[in-house]
């Protein structure tokens, strides 16, 4: 039973070690977004889905959108670096914010709709 239990956890560390060398060949990241600021309690599809690339952002819209969006990049102190409103987002499938010139630091991208607001948080290195 002890060979047992030895074997699974080398075969369990392994696994873990190669899902961890992969993750580090990807250029991109997922930001993760949280919901902030939305009136009622009730399950909302996230509308959109944000990767963070070498120099860039890339977002990509998963549902119709109805109103104008606007998105935001804000800095470790609050400060507004990058803001855009869309009128007609549902136009155009993916959205690109270029980071180039951004400092090495901790910034957050802001989605902003009419009732609700988006928050996903990344890092420049």
């Amino acid at each position: 039973m002890r060979k047992l239990s030895i074997v699974l956890l080398l075969i369990s560390i392994s696994f873990m070690t190669m899902k961890a060398n992969n993750l580090s060949e990807h250029k991109s990241k997922y930001l993760v977004l949280k919901r902030w600021d939305y009136p009622q309690r009730a399950l909302v599809p996230i509308p959109i889905e944000a990767i963070q690339k070498e120099n860039s952002i890339e977002i990509r819209f998963l549902e119709n959108i109805d109103n104008q969006v606007t998105f935001q990049v804000k800095d470790q102190q609050g400060n507004i670096m990058f803001q855009d409103v869309i009128i007609t987002p549902n136009e155009q499938k993916t959205y690109k914010i270029d980071l180039k010139g951004y400092k090495a630091g901790h910034y957050k991208l802001l989605y902003i709709e009419e009732d609700m607001t988006l928050v996903g948080e990344f890092e420049i290195e």
